[in-house]
């Protein structure tokens, strides 16, 4: 455990299952030589539901004899080995399950998987166990049956598995999918099936582009709206500033305590690019409420950026995050009232009932700065916090992205200065000796190599510090790790990027994958298309143009009807859709 880095592995630690943290050669030879199944959790810290669920899973004295007697268990971290979170998202998506996690895998001793499955509940998860160890004592071929259909249509998902002709129409595309997307999240029940509700800004951040090229008067009211709603929602945090990832559902009345740096870069990127197109002030005050709360909550003593923020105790006992009439009274006797009004509390219920502060237009028109800081330090008297303390290089290269363009548009060089400090901690401390990239640093020594999100993530913040500062040395540096990507990651028999390097190691089930989906976030491939387009755009080499049209023509077929599944590949059409127009 001294090397172990992630809060999630070392909080299920010491629950009763006796973990290991990879499968090496000796478990897998144990595992054949004794026909034993294996069994492999996902996980991760930021989400609430996931670490409660699993807690309570592993926890349970039957489970972890079952699981202990019966099998190898592995645990991993969806921040550490990002391709097998890929791998076992494929096979929930194969079971129309989008909870995102967490994954249980029951696999075969020659690493065939079983079943996929979320379940977190104890008692669910018992039947499940005793009927797949049932067959195998007694029904022996079938289960031979199961991980063979599962190991073929997990084979053939998640992959591009031909290629595709050189895209054409991309704008009529484009228009279309738009107006599907505008359709699907505006005028359908969409999104009141997600629960938890995660949003997309990305996805939103594709329309905002959209709208810069295509005026739309329909589409700009309501994606307005639609931002508007969001930072004016209890999703969004008006004493510590910046986004919760989750909610309970669409309404976002409930918001899950969890914050990452991942989602508020991207929601920096969303609010700034709108302050520009659309010039409404509380947008421009959304972006430096996030700026401010990064640094105050996730900047690391060594100059980097911790992942996440979240809450170490049960969502319902969150009351750090709430607050009453009567607390504000005694904070504030004189002024007490007007930041009720300030916080959005229904000064009409009563005064020791507990509400969750909302930001309206006025807040921080009528509360003053020492008056949030006061609210602050009352939150630290009572949180049960966590942090995950991995400078995760994806993450903090997609802040670099956010502070740069929010520098562009909100004329602030301050946002300039961090994130070419910050490019300067990922270039000292992210890339090892020979100049290959890291997933991440930390408390330990030694770590993973950086997969293709990380690659693209970095490529991707020196290209936009180029641009904003005409510096060579930016370019050359995208240029360099551009090309090593190409030589390292890129398949040419379908022209797309493998998740981890092609000499890499396989996952605990032995299948590579693509990132192509732009689930929540930008998948990896799609970045560096877009990568591949601005990098042409600054050096005019073909084959970087190439390689992106290929990529976008591979997904082509899938974008009209996809809404914010592929909302970043859209985006990338676009791009390349102008430059061919």
């Amino acid at each position: 455990m001294s090397k172990i880095c992630s809060p999630y592995i070392k909080l299920l630690s010491g629950k009763g299952i006796e973990w290991n943290y990879t499968l090496t050669a000796e478990l897998l030879s144990e595992a054949k030589k004794e026909d034993k199944l294996i069994f492999l959790h996902i996980g991760y810290m930021s989400n609430v539901k996931v670490r409660e669920g699993s807690v309570k899973l592993f926890s349970d004295n039957e489970v972890a004899s079952l699981l202990n007697d019966n099998f190898i268990c592995i645990v991993e971290d969806k921040d550490d080995n990002p391709e097998s979170f890929l791998v076992a998202l494929d096979m929930l998506l194969l079971n129309n399950d989008y909870s995102y996690g967490p994954m249980n895998l029951f696999i075969m001793p020659d690493r065939r998987p079983i079943l996929c499955s979320s379940e977190t509940d104890p008692k669910k998860f018992l039947i499940t166990t005793n009927t797949i160890l049932n067959a195998k004592l007694n029904k022996r071929e079938l289960l031979d049956k199961l991980a063979d259909e599962l190991s073929h249509r997990t084979k053939s998902s998640g992959i591009i598995t031909d290629i595709a002709e050189e895209p054409k129409d991309e704008l009529t595309t484009l228009h279309n999918y738009v107006k599907n997307w505008h359709k699907t999240i505006f005028k359908s029940d969409f999104i009141k099936n997600f629960k938890p509700y995660t949003p997309n800004p990305g996805s939103l951040y594709t329309i905002v582009e959209y709208l810069k090229h295509f005026p739309d008067k329909e589409l700009e009211h309501s994606i307005i709206s639609l931002l508007e709603d969001l930072q004016f929602s209890p999703l969004f945090d008006p004493i510590d500033g910046g986004f919760f990832r989750q909610a309970e559902d669409y309404t976002c009345r409930e918001p899950l305590y969890e914050k990452t740096l991942e989602d508020n870069s991207q929601y920096m990127i969303l609010y700034s690019a709108a302050w520009n197109l659309f010039r409404r002030e509380s947008f421009r005050e959304t972006v430096l409420h996030i700026y401010n709360f990064v640094n105050r909550e996730l900047l690391s003593p060594s100059g980097g950026y911790y992942s996440n923020t979240t809450i170490s105790d049960n969502a319902n006992l969150s009351v750090y995050f709430s607050c009453s009439l009567k607390e504000l009274e005694h904070l504030f006797p004189s002024r007490y009232q007007e930041i009720s009004v300030a916080l959005g509390l229904d000064t009409r219920e009563n005064e020791s009932s507990k509400q969750s502060p909302v930001r309206n237009s006025d807040t921080y028109h009528i509360i003053t700065r020492d008056e949030l800081e006061s609210l602050r330090a009352r939150r630290k008297e009572h949180r049960g916090y966590l942090k995950d303390t991995r400078i995760i290089t994806s993450y903090n290269s997609q802040l670099i992205k956010a502070l740069t363009i929010s520098s562009k548009y909100l004329e602030n060089e301050d946002l300039l200065e961090d994130a070419i400090s910050l490019f300067d901690y990922i270039i000292n401390n992210n890339i090892n000796s020979k100049g290959r990239l890291l997933r991440y640093t930390c408390c330990a020594t030694g770590c993973r190599f950086g997969f293709l999100s990380d690659y693209a993530a970095f490529i991707d913040s020196s290209a936009e510090l180029y641009k904003n500062t005409q510096k060579r040395e930016f370019k050359e540096i995208a240029i360099k790790y551009l090309d090593f990507v190409i030589d390292n990651f890129y398949k040419p028999e379908n022209g797309m990027f493998s998740k981890s390097e092609k000499s890499a190691d396989l996952p605990v089930v032995p299948f590579k994958r693509e990132s192509n989906i732009d689930l929540i976030k930008p998948s990896a491939n799609s970045v560096i298309a877009g990568v591949m387009i601005e990098l042409f755009k600054l050096t005019g080499e073909k084959r970087y143009l190439q390689i992106a049209g290929q990529q976008i023509g591979n997904i082509l077929p899938s974008i009209g009807y996809s809404g914010p599944l592929l909302s970043n590949w859209a985006h990338k059409l676009m791009e390349y859709g102008l430059i061919s127009k």
